[in-house]
């Protein structure tokens, strides 16, 4: 009982910080079309927490928080971020969506890595997605520690 009341908790807490933040960025009447905050890539829980803290190669889900907890995921929303199907990263994305161990042999074959460790990290998406994800997300804390001494 306790957990659904957390969960419940933490499900509302999320719904009440994003709704003043949709509110604020659309107007009551607009004259156009109304367009979806999903195909503008801008606001949304989900394209806030899919913001990478580091650059991420092609065909690797982002190093984000939502990387770590869903990939497939992490990818759809990237191909609106990416810019949509038009463009080979959101092409690369929406493979991602479908395969995400296919992805990265793709991303290799369209932009071949330069340096061993791009590699090893395409190597271990491969295996697995979301500890990639994690050892993106610990080279990033220890470039940020390194950043403030």
């Amino acid at each position: 009982m306790h957990r659904k009341l957390v969960v419940s908790a933490l499900c509302v807490a999320m719904v009440a910080a994003s709704a003043g933040d949709c509110f604020a960025r659309t107007r009551l009447f607009q004259s156009g079309p109304r367009l979806s905050s999903f195909n503008r890539g801008s606001g949304g829980p989900l394209a806030r927490l899919n913001r990478p803290l580091v650059p991420t190669m092609p065909g690797l889900p982002t190093v984000s928080p939502l990387g770590l907890i869903a990939p497939r995921m992490s990818n759809a929303v990237s191909i609106f971020q990416l810019g949509g199907f038009k463009t080979q990263a959101g092409r690369l994305a929406g493979l991602g969506v479908i395969a995400p161990r296919i992805s990265p042999i793709a991303g290799m074959i369209a932009k071949p890595p330069v340096t061993p460790a791009a590699r090893r990290m395409y190597l271990l998406t491969m295996i697995s997605p979301r500890a990639a994800v994690l050892v993106g997300m610990l080279k990033a804390a220890q470039g940020a520690g390194a950043m403030l001494r």
